[in-house]
């Protein structure tokens, strides 16, 4: 395997064709990460500087670069007995969404694609203060994602909200690099499990004989999925509503307080408002959720190859050895090389069981 090396405007400087390690990690939700273990060289020390762009040869279509990862982080170890070496880390190129922020009060009213496309326009793309724009930011071409929201937002980390709302939605997000410009995308996995007629299923399953290793986690700490939440006002003029259908034993209810969603005096309606403030409770909620995951050990170059016959953000059909069978989403896919092989361990999540 061979990675390139590119400068922050995206023109190939180097490659790298020696080296100890490769971790590779990307994620559908979430922004993704590298580690790098090279020799301590002249060459390296050079090209390896902060804020360089890394993309692997097997993620490059002529002028389209995926999976692109930004070093942050540079360790160089002297070691006598086993050599020196440089550890280079850090995370992907869709960590630059977050060096920005909400700037100013926005409320969003509709459809989810179109409300963060809006939002990355007015603090990145075309900012009224020009000194917060990112050259050659971009917009993909718009999905077609039909998801409805109603938020409101001030201050919030772009990325983090951007994760937090696709995790809400099950889309995936990412920013590629096509032409040398930055190019942001959302998308959504393909369903390719036993209960879909439109793809071909594909099936990790020790009769199939491409699941090394599995390990199955269910975790429910502070597990919450009703809310009564308060709004604007004090005593019997504060606004109230509530979220979440569950009832009997199967109801945990919480108390949010979403004083801080406003209603900008007559700006928005009451109905809107409201929805707003449902929406604000949601997503508290979420981070109260259970987590139940199943993460697996896969044969690469088993019956089905990664980025051919399925992807990042696809939801698959998965057994283990006692025979429980789910259809989860596979939200991450860890790729590493070193002297003792190749190894991919897709994470599957959010069980559909």
């Amino acid at each position: 395997m061979d990675i390139y090396v590119l400068d922050s405007t995206a023109q190939i400087l180097d490659m790298i064709d020696n080296f100890e390690s490769i971790i590779w990690t990307v994620q559908y939700f979430n922004v993704g990460e590298f580690e790098l273990i090279v020799p301590v060289t002249e060459k390296n020390i050079a090209l390896l500087q902060k804020d360089r762009l890394l993309c692997r040869d097997k993620d490059r279509n002529g002028d389209i670069w995926r999976n692109v990862m930004i070093i942050e982080n540079v360790k160089t170890v002297a070691d006598y007995e086993n050599g020196d070496s440089m550890t280079i880390s850090g995370r992907g190129l869709k960590s630059i969404v977050g060096r920005r922020v909400v700037w100013q009060q926005t409320n969003l009213a509709g459809n989810v694609e179109t409300g963060i496309r809006q939002v990355l326009t007015e603090n990145i793309i075309a900012p009224a203060d020009e000194k917060r724009k990112i050259d050659n930011f971009i917009l993909d071409e718009p999905a077609g994602i039909t998801d409805t929201f109603d938020t409101q937002l001030l201050g919030e980390d772009l990325d983090e909200w951007i994760m937090s709302t696709c995790q809400t939605y099950g889309l995936g997000w990412d920013v590629y690099i096509k032409d040398r410009k930055f190019v942001f995308i959302l998308y959504k996995g393909c369903d390719r499990s036993y209960g879909q007629k439109d793809n071909l299923p594909v099936v990790f399953s020790d009769e199939f004989d491409n699941l090394l290793a599995s390990t199955y986690t269910y975790e429910r700490a502070e597990f919450k999925n009703a809310a009564l939440v308060a709004g604007e006002g004090e005593g019997v003029n504060q606004r109230t509503t509530t979220v979440g259908d569950s009832g009997g034993l199967e109801r945990y209810e919480a108390y949010i307080d979403g004083s801080s969603v406003s209603s900008n005096g007559t700006i928005i309606t009451e109905e809107q408002y409201y929805k707003m403030l449902q929406d604000y409770a949601k997503d508290e909620l979420s981070t109260t959720s259970f987590t139940e995951s199943f993460e697996g050990n896969v044969i690469p170059d088993g019956n089905y190859n990664l980025n051919e016959d399925y992807f990042l953000g696809d939801v698959v059909q998965v057994i283990n050895e006692y025979g429980i069978s789910a259809t989860p989403r596979i939200v991450e896919i860890i790729e590493s090389e070193d002297e003792n092989g190749k190894s991919t361990v897709p994470t599957f999540s959010t069980w559909e069981v």
